[in-house]
């Protein structure tokens, strides 16, 4: 098995990576490279939780918006696309 921390280690000294959170960086983002199905469940929960929009979301599933949407239906995830009352938009707003 690889001791990740020492392969940080030398990474950093041979300069790859100038920092530890760089490398990790790499590492996800070539993981959910090789792993769609990954990169998809990623998006869906970041979505979910209303951290990122529909657009980035489908962006990071690497798939298209509308692509995206069947992704989230299929799932059982409704998407919220009507108009806000006065009232939901000023909550809305006032919460931000």
């Amino acid at each position: 098995m690889i001791d990740v921390e020492e392969s940080i280690d030398i990474l950093r000294r041979k300069g790859r990576f100038s920092s530890r959170e760089e490398f990790l960086d790499e590492a996800v983002r070539s993981f959910l490279r090789e792993n769609p199905e990954l990169r998809i469940e990623l998006a869906v929960e970041q979505f979910r939780s209303e951290s990122v929009s529909l657009n980035r979301a489908a962006e990071i599933a690497g798939v298209s918006a509308e692509e995206f949407k069947n992704i989230l239906s299929d799932r059982g995830t409704e998407r919220d696309a009507g108009f806000l009352s006065d009232e939901e938009r000023e909550d809305r707003l006032s919460k931000l």
